[in-house]
């Protein structure tokens, strides 16, 4: 009995070895990928390659990408291991333009992978899809963007400010500290949800809208936080097979139901607010009467008619959604950090802001907002030192050809390696931005800008997928703040923090904590800073 226990136990050690064998060797099998290209490379961990900090929360994707940037100077570009893929980490500025620009057809696609049959929001919209369908969504909503079409918007985006300066009257009466990142966001969903889907969301006035609920349910959640290195560095097949699933039944209802009765509401009453909505229903109109010759699914590339409707024109207002609540929110909040700490520029902001208003006879309009230099280079210099997206994912979808510096050997990048560039590595450089950790918006004068090499800042990304929204987002950053340092002097608390802690979960930046600042109400005839 003992010889035949024995002999069991070491059959299922045996076959636990070889299981572990067979995995490991799996996992490791491409781990001489770049030393047989002559590329430098970081040594990568059996199972999680170089993302070993980031498996365990050590550290945000943007700065762990930052310290291997820094870590290899001198190089063109570094080798890494996501899990067991191999992919490059890209440190030259003309292969960042090659890549993001010239040679763009060759990295068309994002190596960040949604499952749109799990997650058919996230996974229909612009910036998950790849290829052809990419494309055709890409051209067709490219219009809807406009500035024309953003300064048609702006009168929503003004009503919303002036409920802001209502909501922080409110706050303040009895000489309280603001939250900003919880204030900041409550805006940036009354805005979003004006302009996109064409209701009062109410955030401001009510912390526990349904709106609010919803999206607080999505960025907050802790699947999207423990989950968001697969968006970033799993292979496209893994999605596959784990099936995260980023955004809850709950949610994607409440999304569809929002945006399916609006339309219905506003095609029963022709009601026109030349929103965002209005310009995606012109859009699916037209699209209705598309014959079968003219799909683009049977050869035509570039179909004059376009067709959307269902969960694809559900996904892109909810692109719409998602990439300009959080963001703009993020961007907001540390600026306003960053000017309670530098008073001397937050007057010199002030003084801007009030001469222009005077201008345009007190009133914020969309042009004035153009005319305020100042502001522009605070905002760009908010960007560069917190790249919300601190970085960009690029896949390659054809062999390509890099540069070798040595010009001794050719070196081919397969198709379907992913190539990352970091942002905020590139926007943290001294040799682009001396002492980049301060704050300090004189680097966006037109001189210093032409003096800087080109690709040295793109929080927007850069490109045939640059941000589609770029002006947008900065539309509304821009008229939240106007809003409040037209009325308030914005200053640090007992609480404010000292400098920003950034949370590891998370791929794009965002602060650890709250960040309360004290908002002093300025008196009517002291508006000049």
């Amino acid at each position: 009995m003992v010889l035949l226990f024995e002999s069991v136990t070491l059959s299922i050690i045996a076959i636990f070895t070889a299981a572990f064998t067979g995995v490991y060797l799996y996992f490791t099998r491409n781990f001489n990928f770049w030393k047989k290209r002559g590329i430098p490379y970081l040594k990568p961990t059996p199972f999680v390659g170089n993302l070993k900090e980031l498996v365990f929360q050590k550290i945000g994707i943007g700065h762990h990408l930052q310290k291997i940037y820094d870590e290899y100077k001198d190089v063109p570009y570094v080798g890494l291991f996501s899990f067991d893929q191999p992919s490059l980490l890209i440190r030259d500025l003309e292969l960042v333009k090659n890549i993001l620009v010239k040679d763009s057809q060759n990295f068309a696609d994002r190596v960040i992978t949604f499952n749109e049959v799990v997650d058919p929001l996230f996974g229909k919209t612009m910036f998950t899809l790849k290829g052809q369908r990419w494309r055709h969504i890409r051209v067709n909503l490219t219009p809807v963007f406009t500035s024309g079409k953003m300064k048609k918007m702006f009168y929503l985006v003004k009503k919303c400010a002036e409920e802001l300066d209502d909501y922080l009257d409110r706050a303040t009466a009895n000489g309280s500290s603001v939250e900003v990142k919880e204030a900041m966001a409550r805006f940036t969903t009354d805005v979003i949800a004006s302009c996109a889907f064409g209701i009062d969301s109410n955030s401001l006035k009510n912390p526990d809208a349904e709106f609010r609920y919803h999206l607080r349910n999505v960025f907050g959640s802790s699947v999207m936080k423990e989950f968001s290195i697969l968006m970033a560095f799993f292979p496209s097949s893994l999605p596959k097979l784990f099936r995260p699933k980023y955004v809850d039944n709950s949610t994607s209802d409440f999304i569809r139901r929002t945006v399916w009765s609006t339309v219905e509401y506003r095609e029963k009453h022709g009601m026109d607010r030349k929103d965002f909505l209005d310009s995606m229903i012109e859009l699916r109109n037209r699209g209705k009467h598309i014959t079968q010759t003219d799909s683009p699914e049977n050869g035509q590339k570039d179909s004059p008619k376009f067709k959307i409707d269902g969960d694809d024109f559900v996904a892109q207002a909810f692109a719409f959604l998602a990439a300009g609540f959080e963001t703009s929110a993020t961007t907001m909040s540390f600026a306003l950090f960053e000017l309670a700490l530098q008073p001397r520029i937050q007057r010199r902001l002030r003084t801007e802001i009030a001469q222009v208003l005077r201008k345009h006879s007190g009133e914020l309009t969309y042009d004035g907002m153009q005319e305020m230099s100042y502001l522009d280079m605070v905002v760009s210099e908010i960007l560069r030192k917190y790249p919300v997206l601190p970085f960009l994912d690029r896949k390659c979808v054809r062999d390509y050809e890099l540069p070798d510096p040595s010009g001794k050997r050719t070196v081919i990048l397969p198709a379907g390696t992913g190539v990352y560039i970091p942002v905020m590595a590139i926007q943290h450089d001294p040799k682009y931005y001396p002492e980049p950790e301060k704050f300090d918006p004189e680097r966006f004068t037109d001189e210093k800008k032409q003096s800087r090499p080109n690709y040295t800042y793109f929080p927007f990304g850069e490109g045939p997928r640059v941000c589609i929204g770029l002006r947008f987002g900065l539309m509304q950053v821009k008229a939240g703040l106007i809003q409040i340092l037209s009325r308030y002097e914005v200053a640090p608390c007992k609480d404010t923090p000292v400098s920003i802690t950034f949370d590891p979960r998370t791929f794009l930046l965002s602060a650890i904590g709250e960040i309360p600042l004290s908002f002093n109400r300025r008196r009517s005839e002291d508006t000049s800073g």
